[in-house]
Formats: structure tokens, sequence, C-alpha cells
């Protein structure tokens, strides 16, 4: 539920991957949990900002973008109750309530997903690779720390 989660990440040039927070086992989490994205803006030129490094996905954008692409990302992310923030290589890029999410975000099938304040305060957590071609996620040093 409460923690702090550091890891390290690099992606190709066609990278593509999340970090599911919070997500229920069964389910999409980006949609019924949280996923912090990590995503080369060339796997899709096209991408809104939250849907590019640092966005919670499809929900909220990051406020200013530090992503260092082919190299090595460092994400702190802390989340307790609602509050969320975000560090990405040593800036702060997003601090946030939960509670403030009140609009819905359309799922891949286009039906409305619920609001970032009713989604889940506990869960599990994960990591997602969609990279394209030669590009896998690369994940080292991830550690967590619970928050009481």
């Amino acid at each position: 539920g409460d923690f702090v989660l550091e890891y390290e990440f690099k992606l190709g040039e066609l990278g593509n991957s999340g970090c599911a927070l919070r997500a229920p086992m069964k389910g999409d989490p980006a949609f019924d949990g949280l996923e912090l994205q990590m995503a080369d803006f060339r796997y899709n030129t096209n991408a809104k900002p939250s849907e590019l490094t640092g966005g919670l996905y499809r929900a909220v954008a990051p406020t200013k973008q530090v992503y260092k692409p082919t190299e090595w990302n460092k994400y702190r992310i802390m989340l307790k109750g609602p509050k969320v923030e975000v560090e990405l290589n040593g800036e702060k890029i997003l601090n946030m309530s939960l509670d403030d999410e009140t609009k819905t975000v359309k799922r891949h099938d286009n039906t409305d997903a619920p609001p970032l304040k009713d989604r889940p305060r506990k869960g599990h957590i994960g990591f997602q690779n969609l990279s394209r071609g030669d590009a896998p996620v690369e994940i080292r040093n991830a550690r967590i720390r619970e928050l009481n």
C-alpha cells in the first residue's frame, strides 16, 4: 500500500514498459491499478504526454520530460495513501493526490476505466515489457521500503 520504490531502467530506441503499482491480480494494471510509464517516444511518436515516461498511463502527465533515451534512468516512487511523488533522474516530475483525479480515462477498447481517485490503495507491483524489436527493457537495483 504505502511504500518507496527505487530502481533503474534502460530502454532501447523502441522501448516501452511500465511499472504496475497497487495493481490487482486480475484485470489490466494500467486501468485497474496504476501504471507508471516507461516509454521511448520513438515507440509511439503520437503518444500523449501521459503515455510517455513519467506519466500515470493515460491519466496524468509528468510536469517535465527528463527521460534519457537509451541510457540508464532512475525512478524514485513514493505512494502514501492518496499521495504520489515520482522523481526521475533526481528531478521531481509528479507530486499529486489521487483524490484530486476525478476524470475517467479510456481503456484500449474505448470503455471507461475508473478515475484515479477510485483505484486501489493496496496491490501488487510489477514490470511490463512491450518493447519492439531488439529493445527489451532492462531493470536493475530495484528496492522497496514499506512506509508506516
